[in-house]
């Protein structure tokens, strides 16, 4: 977007609303979000402000809903410190960005002060969260909840009428784009909204039973629990007692819309979990408050005992946590799954292949190859378009005869296969290795097409 003018170098098909990347984009000028290696360690840089925001503002929910400032900071801890939270944090994913609007929006339908335009607020930031990640609307029923439960009897009308209208003004935003470029509702020789959203909701292709030891979804949610099962586990836990305290039945809520979702047996991808990762934390710190406080409205000999009992426990779970998540975390902070890239981008740099080839890479190193000096979005290609963005058939007529090298990393090993690339399988299948970096599974491999 930065570099084009445009949503996208390529066909923007609908497949998500263009808010996220419009905020990336924004803030890639920020000099202070550049360096690297690569282009998407700026991308990283961002993230980390997203990720701080969305502690700070996870305070502020969690305070908002009475829970206590020792448990408020707990929850924040959870989140920030898990091993999942450190991986998935710091990766340029959508949900990374849509997190903090969400959290705002439940802040705001919290509130205490019943103030219609808190309602509105919290609408509209429900609405910008949506347009960052269109799968957050399974969420829009907690929001909802939680603003008609703050609201006053009296005047809840109002606030629900303000709260929708903040919500369904700015998510049209969305559909009226797509009506002004004639792409509203699906044609034969054009993308729409209309097609896009059947994709996503309806005929992408599922993932399996997360509970099916061959399905891709049980592989992905074995990679979540591999890296923190004890976050998942308490959050998940605490998120069914949360539901029987009305402050905290809310944020209860997401974790079983989530859960629901998770068990349907659709397409599942790896970034999912990162919405659940800070209510999960917020419904273990919402739970362990209210323990507390059942304690406190004890008899004296009764308190000092539950007190004791829980302290003992709060303090055995934060030393079995640590000892936990010390593995993860050491591997978070100090190894690296770039380094074949950064080598293969550094080779392709001097390299004499001439500016002129059609070079297929992948998403993480497109704009890095790009500024290479393969500066056309059709000579820098991304391989997820080769074979299914309606503008290769007039920009590749003769197919993968058209294509010189590949850049082979292990994503589009998997993607071609998965998702049935046909015109990338035959390229690759007629090309030779020019440079391999890295060995094993994670190698990168610079491949020349052979006509």
């Amino acid at each position: 977007m930065r570099a084009h003018g445009a949503l996208s170098p390529y066909t923007y098909w609908y497949d998500h609303p263009p808010f996220g990347w419009i905020q990336l984009a924004a803030l890639s000028w920020i000099p202070a979000f550049h360096g690297g290696s690569l282009t998407v360690s700026s991308g990283r840089a961002i993230m980390l402000l997203y990720a701080d925001a969305s502690a700070a503002l996870l305070y502020l929910l969690a305070r908002r809903l009475d829970i206590r400032r020792p448990f408020a900071v707990l929850a924040v801890l959870l989140f920030v410190c898990s091993p999942i939270s450190v991986t998935f944090l710091r990766q340029v994913y959508l949900d990374n960005l849509a997190i903090p609007w969400l959290i705002a929006a439940f802040y705001f339908a919290c509130t205490p002060r019943q103030h219609l335009w808190h309602y509105v607020l919290a609408g509209v930031f429900l609405a910008v969260t949506v347009l960052t990640k269109e799968t957050t609307a399974i969420l829009v029923p907690a929001v909802a909840l939680a603003g008609w439960q703050s609201s006053y009897a009296r005047t809840r009308d109002f606030a629900s009428v303000g709260f929708w209208s903040g919500f369904v003004l700015i998510c049209l935003v969305y559909p009226l784009m797509a009506l002004l470029k004639n792409e509203l509702f699906a044609g034969p020789i054009r993308v729409s909204l209309q097609a896009a959203m059947e994709f996503q909701f309806v005929k992408r292709s599922g993932s399996g039973s997360v509970f099916d030891p061959v399905a891709s979804a049980h592989a992905t949610a074995l990679g979540w629990v591999q890296l923190d099962r004890w976050l998942l586990i308490l959050g998940a836990l605490s998120a069914l007692f949360a539901l029987t305290i009305r402050r905290l039945r809310p944020i209860g809520l997401v974790v079983v819309l989530l859960g629901i979702t998770l068990l349907r047996k659709g397409y599942l991808p790896q970034m999912f979990i990162i919405v659940a990762l800070p209510f999960l934390a917020l419904c273990v710190g919402g739970v362990v408050d209210q323990a507390w406080s059942t304690t406190r409205r004890w008899g004296k000999p009764a308190r000092l005992i539950g007190d004791g009992s829980l302290l003992a426990a709060f303090t055995v779970g934060i030393v079995a946590l640590g000892a936990a998540w010390q593995p993860g975390l050491a591997r978070a902070f100090t190894s690296s799954n770039n380094t074949e890239h950064v080598a293969a981008v550094a080779y392709l740099r001097t390299s004499a292949i001439p500016r002129d080839s059609r070079i297929v890479v992948d998403n993480t190193m497109w704009q890095d190859v790009y500024h290479a000096g393969f500066s056309s979005p059709w000579h820098t290609i991304w391989y997820y378009k080769v074979d299914l963005d309606s503008a290769a058939k007039k920009e590749l007529p003769d197919g993968w005869r058209d294509l010189d090298y590949i850049i082979l990393t292990p994503f589009m090993r998997q993607d071609i296969s998965t998702l049935g690339l046909t015109t990338m399988g035959i390229a690759v299948e007629h090309s030779r290795v020019v440079a391999r970096f890295g060995t094993g599974p994670a190698a990168v491999e610079l491949r020349a097409v052979t006509k």
